[in-house]
């Protein structure tokens, strides 16, 4: 799929301005920002957007911040981003401390594991989590070897 850039005025208040620059599961980009006015709240904004080409080019049409999201969100891909970042594992500091002391003290991976159900956090009670701990490790392992 190929990017378009379009150039656009946006009335929004700063703070809906600045939701949209740090936006980065929408499917667009604001990739350049100027405050041309300010009145109270809202202001006026000139700004470069990289968005699909399934959009067309917009240049020098007039958005509010509703409208903006309503054309430039692509709301399959906002889903899409989600649900990835929802199946992402965010390991956690203690249980990691624990793997690398009972690794470096000499027990194998089954052992640590069995260590981690005990002496873990509660997440430690889920197949796919000890999984993620434990391959952290093999990782750090193979990075470290590679540097010998």
């Amino acid at each position: 799929m190929k990017n378009l850039e379009s150039r656009v005025t946006v009335n929004a208040t700063l703070d809906e301005m600045d939701e949209l620059f740090n936006d980065t599961q929408g499917g667009f980009s604001i990739r350049y920002i100027e405050r041309l006015e300010r009145v109270g709240d809202n202001a006026t904004f000139k700004v470069v957007v990289r968005h699909g080409e399934n959009i067309g080019y917009q240049d020098g049409k007039i958005f509010d911040y509703n409208s903006f999201i309503e054309k430039f969100d692509d709301i399959e891909l906002r889903a899409k981003r989600m649900a990835d970042e929802k199946d992402r594992i965010t390991l956690l500091e203690t249980d990691l401390d624990i793997a690398e002391r009972g690794i470096e003290g000499g027990l194998s991976p089954k052992e640590v594991e069995k260590v981690l159900k005990i002496y873990g956090t509660h997440r430690c009670k889920e197949e796919k989590y000890l999984k993620a701990v434990m391959k952290n490790f093999q990782d750090k392992e193979i990075r470290l070897d590679f540097g010998r």
